[in-house]
This record gives structure tokens, C-alpha cells and sequence, in this order.
């Protein structure tokens, strides 16, 4: 081959070698291009990584549209950039991102619709809520027509509503014990049973008196037994759950101080078992903190994190998970109307704190749906004060 070719051949490979690692280089967010510049930088350089429920969304770096979602943007210089997520019918997410050196730092926005929607789960009524260990189930008592006493209805589906879920009769009311008068459920932790609370008034020659009877309730016979020592189940029961627990963190390295509020009944933990959610008493107030065992942690993440402190003279809100185990459900009751409250959607450090719901409701226990797209509340819309399960579509 003649030297003319040999030296063409060469400046080509040159010339696609150079032009290849430029691009493997570019992508990965190790080099800019500055604007001002007209010279490549090679300074280190970082990546978002965004992501958004529902997708397609807009995102914004300090106020400037730069992509859509479901993508990854490199070349940022570390720091902090204010992100915002928008979409048209969706309350916008923002936050403050770090991004870090040749690191890439992934979000996921979960939008909540302007317009929230609300279908009915129940319409013979219900009452006391109480959701399943594995979030899958939801048991409550119901002064049903044809059918009172307790009921399991499930929450997974594609058709979470009054014609598409399939509630199940674990028991019935009998001439001898009304189970629908119930006013507490605690789940077993493998969810075989059901422990139950049922307040009745007998009559007695001199007076009437009020009892309370424990039944345990099988969810696969249809059964009940009653309770002589309720302690010892409920120790039983907890120490099934501690053992869970304690196999979950055997290879977290924990402080004791920490280990200890991670086993303890009042800790909530979160769907991934990653999680957990706990209160500290500090000077009057109650700080409601997160604590996250993911190992490696996330990118930005953080181990500890406050996601909102309450005066103790203030009313307490509940607390439950969202789903995807970054947000969590805030309830926050009206301190002077009756059965009127907020529900909104936090993130697990406090931030993007969203209402979803501002009205009646009758219980402060409001769960997510393991979907994610929709919350279910217990309220009434019933001059009889008949109280029901309704979803809240959120998306």
C-alpha cells in the first residue's frame, strides 16, 4: 500500500479513537465543555440521574428546563442544584440535589395529582382499619346488613375499588357474641389470625354492666377463640417479629442505642425492611426521625435523617409508609373540628411534603395501597354518620 494511503488509514483510526473516547468520556459526565470556553475541561464531573411516578415529566436545574425524565444528565460540576419536577395536572416536586464527583445521583419524584380522586372500598360500612404486616390486607369490623362482623378486604389488584376487590367474611355475628362491636385488631405476624377486642353491655339485676372478651380469629377456618391470657400471645407474637427483625439487621453494623430503637413494638418499619421510622422525646418536642440500613447507601442519601419535629403540647399526627419506602404517609387531625383532618405525602427527610386530602375523616389511619397510586382512608359522606373505606387516586 502506497505511504499516501497508509498515512490516511492511520489518521482515520486517529480520528475515531479520539472522536469514541470523547463521547465514553462525555456520557459519563467526566467532561464539559464549557460556555464560555472553547476548550474541553476535564475536571471531574457528576450525573443526575431523574426519574418521576408518572413519567415523562419535565426537569428543571435552578429554574432552567434541561430535560425529561427517565433519563440521565451528565456533565454537572459538584455542588447543590435546586430540581424541580414538573407535570401538567401534578403538584410540582422540588428539592435540593448534591452532586457529587464521577458519581451519579438518582431521584424519583412521585407527583400527587391536582386533582385527587375518591372511589368507594366499602358501602355497608367500617370501622377500626387495621392494615396486615406485609401492607397486602386491610381487617376491619362491619355492621353489614346481611353480613356484620369481620371482614378482610385485599389491597393489591389492578382494580382497587367497590366492583373490582373481593372482601372476605372472616367471621359472623352470632346470636351470642356480636365480633362487629369490636374496637381494636392486631394482625398475627405470619397474618393467619386475628386478634380482636369485642365491648359488650349484659344485664344484671343490678345494673348493667360493660365486658370485654378477646377472641383470637382464624382468617382460614372462619373461627373464634376466646382469650384467657392475652399477654402471652402478644409476647409470643412480638417475639416472632423481634426474631424477623433481628435476622434483617444481623449484618448492619449498628450502634446499640440505634439496635435498640430497631427492635423496639413502637417502630414502624418500612415495606423494604430497609427502614425504619421511630420517635425521640428531646426537649418538649417529639422528633420523628428515619433511620436507613441500606448498605451501600444511595448516592445523596443520608443514614439519619428528621422528618418533622412536633411540639408535645401539640396533637401528635400519625405516621405511616408509602410504598416505595422514600415517603411516607403524614396524617395530621384538626385540633378544634371533629373528624376533619390532612393527609399529605412526605419524603423520608421532610421535604416535598404534599397534601393529598383535606376533609372529614374518621380515623387518623390512612395506608397506601402497595401500587402506590392510591391511599385508602376510612371517612363518611353519609348523613347516618355510616363510616366507609375509600380510596384517594393520587395519579
Amino acid at each position: 500500500m502506497p505511504l499516501k494511503n497508509w498515512i490516511q488509514t492511520l489518521l482515520s483510526l486517529l480520528f475515531i479513537f479520539g472522536t469514541t473516547t470523547f463521547l465514553f468520556f462525555y456520557t459519563r459526565g467526566d467532561i464539559r465543555i464549557g460556555t464560555d470556553e472553547k476548550i474541553i475541561d476535564f475536571s471531574q464531573t457528576g450525573m443526575l440521574g431523574a426519574k418521576s411516578i408518572p413519567e415523562s415529566a419535565n426537569i428543571k436545574i435552578n429554574g432552567v428546563l434541561t430535560a425529561a425524565t427517565d433519563t440521565n444528565i451528565p456533565g454537572l460540576e459538584p455542588g447543590i442544584y435546586e430540581v424541580e419536577v414538573v407535570k401538567p395536572g401534578y403538584v410540582p416536586w422540588k428539592k435540593e440535589i448534591e452532586i457529587f464527583p464521577q458519581l451519579v445521583t438518582d431521584i424519583t419524584a412521585v407527583l400527587v395529582s391536582e386533582t385527587p380522586r375518591l372511589e368507594p372500598l366499602t358501602n355497608t360500612g367500617a370501622r377500626v382499619p387495621t392494615l396486615a404486616p406485609s401492607g397486602e390486607r386491610i381487617a376491619f369490623f362491619a355492621k353489614d346488613p346481611e353480613d356484620p362482623g369481620v371482614w378482610v378486604i385485599p389491597l393489591s389488584g389492578q382494580s382497587l375499588n367497590i366492583f373490582g376487590t373481593n372482601p372476605n367474611l372472616v367471621i359472623e355475628d352470632t346470636p351470642f357474641e356480636t365480633y362487629s362491636n369490636g374496637i381494636s385488631i392486631i394482625w398475627s405476624p405470619d397474618e393467619t389470625q386475628l386478634l380482636i377486642e369485642v365491648v359488650a353491655t349484659e344485664n344484671t339485676d343490678i345494673n348493667d354492666t360493660t365486658v370485654s372478651r378477646k377472641y383470637v380469629l382464624d382468617i382460614q377456618t372462619g373461627t373464634a377463640q376466646i382469650v384467657e391470657d392475652t399477654e402471652k400471645l402478644l409476647n409470643d407474637w412480638k417475639k416472632e417479629t423481634t426474631e424477623k427483625r433481628q435476622s434483617v439487621l444481623e449484618n448492619a453494623e449498628l450502634p446499640e442505642t440505634i439496635l435498640q430503637v430497631a427492635l423496639d413494638e413502637e417502630t414502624v418499619w418500612a415495606p423494604d425492611n430497609k427502614k425504619f421510622l421511630y420517635k425521640e422525646k428531646l426537649a418538649g418536642k417529639t422528633n420523628y426521625k428515619v433511620y436507613n440500613t441500606e448498605t451501600p447507601l444511595p448516592v445523596g442519601e443520608k443514614v439519619e435523617t428528621t422528618v418533622l419535629v412536633i411540639n408535645d403540647t401539640d396533637k401528635q399526627p400519625a405516621v405511616t409508609w408509602y410504598t416505595d419506602s422514600y415517603h411516607l404517609v403524614l396524617t395530621e387531625l384538626d385540633s378544634e373540628q371533629i373528624d376533619r383532618g390532612t393527609v399529605s405525602l412526605i419524603r423520608i427527610d421532610g421535604t416535598n411534603k404534599t397534601e393529598v386530602f383535606n376533609n372529614t375523616l374518621m380515623s387518623d389511619k390512612v395506608y397506601s395501597a402497595p401500587g402506590g397510586d392510591k391511599l385508602v382512608i376510612l371517612t363518611s359522606f353519609k348523613s347516618t354518620g355510616q363510616s366507609d373505606l375509600y380510596t384517594i387516586g393520587i395519579r
